[in-house]
């Protein structure tokens, strides 16, 4: 199992800090594919461009340090993915 970390809206939408995701040997893309599609649409323009790329504004975080590959970043059983979204204030 795969943990990712959720922060602001997206910890909204799923109702949780964390939530799990079966797999192993993964990109970071692809285990956000996976989040997305168990959250729903809204989840989407979160965490995707329009041509279906993350978002560069998506901070990613494995265990605790910057995903080295971004979005390509392998990913194992076990690890922990932080993902922060940008968010605006004032």
């Amino acid at each position: 199992m795969i943990k990712l970390k959720l922060f602001s809206s997206l910890r909204e939408l799923a109702g949780a800090k964390e939530v799990e995701i079966e797999g192993n040997g993964m990109s970071i893309k692809q285990a956000l594919e996976k989040l997305a599609s168990k959250l729903g649409e809204q989840a989407k323009p979160m965490l995707f461009d329009g041509s279906g790329d993350v978002s560069p504004s998506v901070l990613l975080l494995v265990n605790g340090d910057a995903a080295g590959d971004g979005p390509a970043t392998k990913v194992k059983s076990g690890d922990v993915i932080a993902i922060l979204l940008p968010t605006a204030g004032g």
